[in-house]
């Protein structure tokens, strides 16, 4: 088999690599070619053959040295293969990455074969299947996402289907918290780059919780890939952490998601923050 070959972002063919992305057995938004242009100022990537496996690459330089790094909103990336990837073809992709000087990165669960030889690190994914009707997965709630629940109701919270992105942008960049999520300059600026490539492609759908006097207390982008739509970007203001507006939300947001019956998961994406993982 041959080795794998490291292409610039500008000798990389499109078409040919959103074609396997798609249709790849580890498929992700995370790998398309628009999504990395929005996440990573600069990329590059490891072609195997005529696109028959993909390494996506997103890079920087520290003190001269080449650093391969996990780019904001983008939670993993790794091989992506026209089929299963087995070990021979996981290590030749990561046999090739020793020709950088320092890596840093999430792989997708196709490296778990060899996770052993490079002493990976497992994390965890949140995936809710929607096989099953809205009825049955709301009696899985726990009794406190319940109470928020009806907290939320005597609240007046109000379901919006549809929130403008200049809204949604607005909305999360007055609310986040900056020190805590350590969200900087460069960081709003690839936030706003993806928002703008997620509507222009028609892969994001925002919805929101507000008041009943139209207020927006809670707003998520879901970001629509195949049979998943992913949790990418949420914030609540203030008064929403307070009355159950994010249960509220992602109680409506999964209602509706298993009455469509077009997305098979909604992927809350995983955290190794333990309060965060708890409330998914």
């Amino acid at each position: 088999m041959k080795n794998p070959v490291l292409l610039d972002r500008n000798e990389i063919d499109e078409q040919k690599w959103n074609a396997l992305i798609c249709s790849s057995v580890q498929s992700l938004p995370y790998a398309l070619t628009w999504y990395l242009d929005a996440v990573a100022p600069n990329w590059c990537a490891l072609v195997l053959g005529n696109y028959e496996a993909v390494f996506p690459l997103p890079w920087l330089r520290r003190f001269g040295v080449k650093c391969i790094y996990q780019p904001y909103y983008c939670q993993q990336l790794g091989v992506f293969s026209k089929t299963a990837a087995d070990s021979n073809t996981q290590h030749l992709f990561f046999e090739a990455l020793q020709q950088f000087g320092y890596i840093n990165i999430n792989l997708n669960p196709a490296a778990h074969i060899v996770a052993g030889s490079y002493k990976l690190q497992s994390k965890k994914n949140l995936l809710l299947p929607l096989h099953t009707d809205y009825n049955t997965l709301r009696k899985a709630y726990t009794e406190n996402h319940s109470r928020n629940i009806a907290k939320a109701g005597k609240n007046g919270l109000q379901f919006v289907p549809d929130v403008d992105v200049e809204q949604f942008e607005r909305f999360y960049l007055s609310h986040i918290d900056r020190k805590k999520e350590n969200f900087k300059p460069q960081h709003e600026k690839v936030f706003k780059a993806l928002c703008k490539a997620a509507t222009a492609h028609n892969s994001a759908r925002i919805v929101a919780a507000a008041l009943p006097e139209g207020t927006l207390t809670t707003a998520v982008m879901l970001l629509l890939h195949g049979n998943r739509a992913i949790n990418i970007i949420n914030v609540s203001s203030a008064e929403g952490k307070k009355n159950g507006s994010a249960h509220f939300l992602f109680d409506k947001i999964i209602s509706t998601l298993a009455a469509e019956n077009k997305n098979n998961f909604l992927d809350f994406e995983g955290s190794s923050v333990h309060g965060i993982a708890r409330f998914y």
